[in-house]
């Protein structure tokens, strides 16, 4: 019984304000950058590439894409496969999209790249119209 009252005794004058200080010592420290390369932090410059490729059947379309300011471009009648690159500096939540409107029938990809690296892809397929967008939100 005695040893037990020693260990509570213990607990509550040695182990208990130790756990406390730590505790209050990790959540009231100033975050650390896990990430020093840049990472997520905003506003950063990105490498943006948009393809289009026919997977069967269709051979051109008209193409709207979000371009190296935000806005849009419009390109007329491109022939598959297409594919634009431009750099762009980016916000949280700023978007890039592409879209394709086509006739015929058939079935066109659409991909996105940031840095090299595909980040979505989208496939539309269609008997008279395809008509499809693919869009990717920085977080």
């Amino acid at each position: 019984m005695k040893k037990l009252k020693q260990k509570i005794q213990w607990l509550k004058f040695i182990a208990a304000p130790c756990l406390l200080l730590l505790v209050l010592s990790s959540s009231c420290s100033k975050d650390k950058d896990n990430n020093p390369q840049g990472g997520n932090s905003y506003p950063k410059e990105v490498e943006v590439e948009y393809r289009l490729t026919s997977v069967r059947g269709i051979t051109s379309g008209d193409v709207i894409y979000h371009n190296s300011t935000g806005g849009n471009t419009l390109v007329d009648k491109v022939t598959l496969p297409y594919s634009v690159k431009f750099k762009r500096t980016v916000n949280f939540t700023d978007n890039l999209a592409i879209s394709i409107n086509a006739l015929g029938s058939g079935e066109v990809k659409a991909e996105i790249l940031v840095d090299g690296k595909v980040v979505t892809t989208q496939n539309y397929a269609g008997t008279s119209v395809i008509t499809g967008a693919a869009i990717y939100i920085f977080q």
